[in-house]
């Protein structure tokens, strides 16, 4: 027992005497004397000239902490920043350390801020901070890290927290800039297995395309260190614009996240209100005015899908109201995987136009290719082409198949590239730009009953085989009271033209509609030739056509009463 005793006693004098050493330690020792010979050993390894402007104040026990101020880093051989930082904060615990275990107190830091530049030669101004060598091309990725081993220290960090701290970047190249501006981050207790509270508040800026949005984060999440996963629950992210005087409504989206960067996968269910993806997207260029030509065409900017080809992902999304390319969809849900570079986009099912969406896409980034089974029922056909292909021709409402695939890297590639087949089936509808009826009576030279340029039917339906962005029909089929429209044709999605021969007969009497005088019309064909861009087809009557149909059908009858009068006369002189 003794011994047990003058061992606790040597014990406690041992500790005395380390804590005495460190007292006399931070009341004597000042870092701040070695400013210099720090920004000497910086400026002799990376020829950048570092200042520390502010103090430094280090802590031994509890803890070993330390206190910068004002500092910045110039760029390499150059006076120019390229980052600062007003104040950073960060200690960690002694006695922890002797067990391995890396416990840090809460990080502060404030001010931070960093000036990513891309040269035209395509070299950074920090690529000799990465070890890059001043390269820009793409660093291969490591391999995934294996597990910590049992002797590994672990780190535990009671929270960080970052304010008012940007990071810029810009490529000289293109002139874009973008700039990521902190307002708060702020995290809970960062341990393996321990859930910690995060919120985040950031504005992002662009030139190129031009865009200001306010971003805020907030959710729980829960990090292993050793399968290397992250998972961010009960996630709250809103992005609004932050351009003055803008009225757009926030994106909001909830749900959970998880990360596993060994596999590299995504696991994600999540569900938004609205959703306007035409709102992130370039605006179209401005038409040319008064006639003027266009300006020449810019290069297309080609779809880059590499950044699919590593994706491993599964996820259920949801979204109350979403607009893309000006079609506006309501109760989306799609379910998404991705491995291997395919993405399969199933279930796919939404409402739009008064009617209903089910189908299924793909994506093949490796080949460049995508497809598309779609099913859609009871729609509003009118409304629709209008706002998808600023087309306002056709309208009617019924259902819709398409089974149609397409591949290239441009938008213009893979409109010529598409190919499948679409069916259609309408009532109730009308074949807008063209009255035939009044086509008819002012031909007539009957007084006008309506300006009204639309013909309607009661029923229509039409195949398409789709080859090389061309869709041709041949089984056009559509009834009205008075009419029958039959037609064949191609429509040209490449090249935004419409090439048709639509066939127009007389079926009955107009009586009624197109006055007595019209009965003569019965049967008769009136063809109609449809060509022009697709968003401003025109239509061309042959009116001779149908002429030269009535006077040879006039032509054959009084053929005909004169036979008969030759017999009646023949009849006559036999019976003398």
């Amino acid at each position: 027992m003794k011994i047990v005793k003058y061992a606790l006693y040597a014990l406690g004098g041992l500790l005395a005497l380390v804590i005495l050493a460190i007292a006399v330690l931070v009341a004597t020792f000042d870092p701040n004397k070695y400013k210099s010979e720090l920004a000497h050993v910086v400026k002799e390894k990376t020829d950048r000239t570092l200042a520390i402007d502010g103090k430094i104040s280090l802590s031994f026990y509890p803890s070993i902490g330390v206190d910068i101020g004002r500092t910045s880093l110039s760029e390499r051989n150059s006076d120019r920043t390229f980052a600062r930082i007003d104040e950073v904060k960060v200690s960690l615990a002694v006695l922890p350390l002797l067990s391995k275990q890396v416990v840090v107190d809460r990080v502060t830091l404030s001010g931070l801020n960093v000036n990513l530049v891309q040269g035209k030669d395509g070299k950074t101004n920090f690529a000799d901070l990465t070890g890059a060598g001043g390269s820009s091309s793409p660093a291969k990725t490591p391999a995934p890290k294996s597990a910590p081993q049992g002797g590994a220290a672990q780190l535990d960090v009671a929270g960080i927290e970052i304010r008012k701290s940007s990071a810029s970047w810009h490529d000289e190249s293109t002139g874009g800039r973008y700039k990521a501006t902190i307002d708060e981050l702020k995290t809970g207790r960062i341990a393996s297995g321990v859930p910690g509270k995060l919120s985040l508040a950031v504005r992002v800026e662009a030139t190129q395309p031009k865009a200001d949005y306010q971003v805020g984060l907030s959710g729980t999440y829960r990090l292993n260190f050793e399968k290397q996963a992250f998972a961010l629950s009960g996630m709250d992210l809103k992005i609004s614009d932050a351009t003055p005087g803008s009225k757009k409504p926030p994106l909001s989206l909830k749900g959970d996240v998880e990360f596993d960067a060994a596999p590299q996968a995504i696991r994600f269910t999540l569900a938004a209100d609205q959703v306007n993806l035409d709102r992130y997207l370039p605006p179209p260029p401005p038409k040319p005015a008064g006639g003027a030509a266009p300006p020449p065409a810019k290069p297309e900017e080609p779809i880059d899908l590499s950044g699919l080809k590593g994706l491993n992902l599964k996820g259920d999304l949801k979204i109350d109201q979403l607009v893309a390319s000006n079609v506006k969809l309501e109760k989306v849900h799609v379910g998404v995987k991705a491995a291997g570079g395919k993405i399969d986009a199933e279930p796919l099912t939404a409402d739009l136009y008064q009617g209903k969406l089910s189908g299924a896409a793909s994506v093949n980034a490796n080949t460049d290719r995508f497809a598309l089974k779609a099913d859609l029922g009871g729609v509003a056909l009118g409304p629709l082409l209008k706002d998808a292909l600023s087309n306002d021709m056709l309208e009617g409402r019924g259902n819709i198949a398409l089974d149609v695939q397409t591949g290239g890297n441009t938008v213009s590639a893979m409109k010529k590239a598409l190919a499948g087949n679409a069916k259609l089936s309408l009532k109730d509808g009308g074949l807008k730009g063209i009255n035939v009826d009044e086509l008819i009576r002012k031909l007539k030279k009957l007084p006008a009953q309506s300006s009204s340029q639309r013909t309607d039917f009661s029923e229509l339906t039409a195949s398409f085989v789709i080859k090389n962005g061309v869709a041709h029909n041949d089984d056009l089929s559509a009834k009205a009271p008075l009419l029958r429209l039959s037609g064949a044709g191609d429509v040209n999605i490449g090249a935004n033209a419409i090439d048709y021969l639509a066939k127009v007969s007389f079926v009955a009497s107009s009586t009624g509609q197109g006055g007595k005088d019209m009965g003569e019309l019965a049967g008769k064909t009136l063809p109609v030739k449809i060509d022009g861009p697709l968003d401003a087809p025109q239509f061309h009557p042959d009116f001779n056509a149908l002429l030269r149909d009535v006077v040879k059908e006039q032509a054959g009858k009084a053929e005909d009463r004169l036979k008969e009068r030759a017999r009646e006369r023949i009849k006559d002189l036999f019976k003398r």
